[in-house]
């Protein structure tokens, strides 16, 4: 794929999604921001788990330095974790970015098992049909935190549940964005019922309704280890799909939006 090529698509990307998000990992984390936990004895575990409330990294993230990928694969995350965190939030797994296929083609490519035979390239290009960014629950605005925690979430369901998925638990228990029903949600939506009853619709259809961001993000809670054991070379193919965020693809694909230079192995 030439770069001129590459960064004519890139500009069929939104300019959100050459970002991505930076969301706190536990509905609890406003209150502890506002008892003062993360500059408490507990603060390196509560910066873990609210990046953003911390200001580890802001909701709008992305990776500030063109070498953060190849730092944070020499270890630096965990050997420098207060500068790498903030300037390389992508490259150390707390900012996930927004994702799409940039080709009308991806789907037909990916029936054809090109996710497998040429996934550098299909990863990059075809990142929702190959798997690599999945539909998640993302807060689509800085303030969610801080509305959920003044219970803005049952008080105004129609807008919070759409806007601060994450902070409002839509995905809690369910895992990845789905609908529970894909034909009776496509069925609601066509009464317009995503508009006339948000707050179940949103809850129950998120998918119909737009809740979900397809973001890149590890699906496992072992890819770290895995990427550690040398994983991401060993078995590319299934660990780019699986941990892209340990091998380093979602870093990958976050400068390939921005830049149009994708740095991968193969060519369709």
């Amino acid at each position: 794929m030439t770069v001129l090529k590459a960064l004519t698509l890139s500009l069929t990307i939104t300019a959100a999604a050459a970002k991505g998000y930076c969301n706190d990992r536990d509905s609890s984390c406003a209150n502890w921001g506002k008892n003062g936990e993360c500059e408490g004895g507990n603060a390196d575990a509560v910066k873990n788990l609210c990046p953003h409330t911390c200001g580890v990294c802001s909701h709008a993230c992305g990776d500030m330095e063109s070498h953060c990928e190849a730092w944070a694969k020499s270890g630096e995350c965990e050997k420098s974790p207060d500068y790498m965190k903030k300037e390389c939030p992508t490259a150390c797994g707390l900012c996930n970015p927004v994702c799409s296929d940039l080709h009308d083609d991806c789907n037909h490519w990916y029936k054809e098992g090109s996710c497998e035979t040429n996934p550098w390239y299909m990863y990059l290009n075809c990142a929702v049909s190959c798997g690599v960014c999945k539909p998640m629950c993302k807060d689509k605005e800085n303030d969610c935190p801080g509305w959920s925690s003044m219970e803005e979430c049952s008080k105004n369901a129609g807008h919070m549940l759409l806007k601060c998925p994450n902070s409002c638990s839509v995905c809690e228990d369910r895992g990845p964005c789905k609908d529970f029903n894909t034909t009776s949600c496509a069925i609601w939506a066509m009464d317009d019922q995503c508009l006339v009853n948000p707050g179940m619709m949103n809850k129950e259809c998120p998918v119909t309704c737009g809740v979900c961001s397809n973001v890149c993000e590890d699906k496992e809670p072992a890819c770290k280890d895995w990427a550690k054991d040398g994983e991401c070379e060993k078995n590319e193919a299934h660990m780019l799909a699986t941990c892209p965020s340990a091998c380093g693809l979602c870093s990958q694909l976050e400068r390939f939006y921005r830049t149009g230079i994708d740095g991968g192995k193969d060519e369709l």
